[in-house]
């Protein structure tokens, strides 16, 4: 037993304890996770895998997941080396080159569909009722070189940057990845959140950004009695139930400036017809360093396509506004606002992908082998997000007070890959690298909060553990 205080609590890191607590939970996603059968069913029913072939199914998903991480510097020869040294596969540059095909990016499509299915049976300890998923959207963009300007095109037409978009969907409450794909940014936000109406099921929290959200996303959500928290879109003139009119943001500011409220509440009524819903909204005026910054922004924006900012949205600038179906018994306002915060968690994981683990930096390669590599790093991520997700559950069930950090643990996990890589290939026991995993890494992946700033595990703790 380990003894360390990183903060004011201290951590009592049991690593007998977290062997036993998460060896039922992952011996069977990483020992089992390069499972030759099941692989070689996948690669059959997608045509990876038509006849008997030199490079087997899981030798290929092998080597792409534990290359090298910046592709921008990863060569054939690199690949064929790997399989030399890691298989004994003897293959040519020009045989792997043709192994790059619109099969073997379904193939691996698959795989991580897979994945993603396979959810972790893991107990949090908490319940978050009424609640059964709190559902975080957004989508990352990353340049590609013009070579892919013609199947990934960018904003603006031919002449435009080539642009990927990777639209992806993570559930808070217990961790597990929902959606992610690649798209063109063509389909915009709006558009994919349109598409993926039938994902909402009862009983889930959807925090969304502004551009996934649209009147049918927000009738979807309560027709299928779950719960929405966004920001209220620029266009939308919300009317209050009360008063029968549009909301004044000049009096309203006044108002509050008058009296030194710090928030504004009420249930108003946006959209007409059949598109009309009730909801909460929730006003929140912000310091003058920020109203400023808003309209600086807004007045570029607006120069650029020939219009002038109206009074009534200067005076909107002035608040952050957010409108949700649930109700004030279940989340008062100061959880709302609390709770919309987390939605920045999903900014951590971007930041995760392209800082730590340099999935943007590509180099101009055929397109399937480009594709290829991003969806086999994309199965390496969500193995060791499951390991994170043990071990930072195991950590909030002993110590509520400290979260694992994002961040640390895949600078960590990054260094370690060979360790992971010989449990995948059965080379070191899964005990043996828990073991070994453990020790090197968890005491230093707590997070460590900003000063003046409250850490994502203490609005979990405030709001959602107050639920259970």
């Amino acid at each position: 037993m380990e003894l360390f205080c990183r903060r004011k609590v201290p951590f009592i890191f049991n690593q007998e304890a977290f062997i036993t607590s998460c060896s039922s939970a992952l011996k069977n996603n990483i020992a089992g996770f390069l499972d030759p059968l099941q692989l070689d069913t996948i690669a059959r029913r997608t045509g990876f895998l038509q006849r008997t072939s030199k490079l087997k199914p899981k030798e290929f998903i092998d080597t792409l997941m534990f290359s090298e991480f910046d592709h921008s510097r990863l060569s054939l020869q690199d690949c064929c080396n790997d399989l030399a040294h890691q298989h004994q596969k003897s293959l040519s540059k020009v045989a792997l080159h043709k192994r790059f095909n619109e099969h073997s990016f379904s193939f691996l499509k698959s795989v991580l569909a897979e994945q993603i299915t396979q959810k972790l049976d893991i107990k949090s300890g908490k319940d978050w009722k009424p609640f059964t998923r709190v559902m975080i959207t957004d989508s990352c963009k990353f340049a590609l070189p013009q070579q892919y300007k013609d199947d990934y095109p960018g904003f603006g037409g031919a002449r435009s940057k080539a642009l990927m978009n990777m639209q992806y969907a993570f559930d808070l409450k217990q961790g597990n990845w929902e959606t992610l794909e690649l798209t063109k940014v063509s389909e915009n936000d709006k558009a994919y959140s349109k598409r993926s109406l039938q994902d909402i099921k009862a009983g889930d929290l959807h925090i969304r950004d502004l551009g996934y959200v649209t009147h049918g996303y927000l009738l979807k959500v309560s027709t299928e009695k779950a719960f929405f928290l966004n920001r209220l879109h620029p266009g939308w003139k919300p009317i209050s139930r009360s008063t029968g009119k549009a909301i004044n943001w000049h009096t309203l500011y006044q108002e509050m400036q008058l009296s030194k409220r710090n928030r504004f509440e009420t249930m108003v009524t946006i959209g007409k017809g059949e598109e009309a819903f009730d909801c909460r909204l929730i006003a929140v005026p912000v310091p003058e360093k920020v109203w400023s910054e808003r309209i600086r922004k807004a007045q570029i924006r607006a120069k650029s396509v020939g219009y002038e900012l109206t009074d009534d949205y200067k005076y909107r600038c002035r608040f952050s506004i957010f409108i949700t179906n649930t109700t004030i018994e279940l989340l008062n306002a100061t959880e709302v606002i609390q709770l919309y915060r987390l939605r920045w968690q999903i900014e951590l994981v971007f930041k995760t992908w392209k800082s730590l683990l340099d999935m943007h930096k590509v180099k101009a390669v055929k397109k399937e082998r480009l594709e290829c590599q991003l969806m086999a790093k994309f199965i390496w991520i969500i193995l060791n997000w499951k390991i994170f997700r043990c071990l930072a559950n195991f950590i909030r069930q002993n110590s509520p007070d400290n979260a694992c950090s994002v961040w640390k643990f895949f600078k960590q996990a990054r260094q370690c890959s060979h360790l992971l890589r010989m449990v995948v290939s059965g080379k070191l026991h899964f005990t043996i690298w828990c073991d070994l995993f453990s020790a090197s890494v968890v005491k230093n992946l707590l997070i460590e909060p900003k000063k003046g700033k409250k850490a994502s595990l203490h609005i979990l703790n405030e709001v959602f553990f107050s639920l259970s």
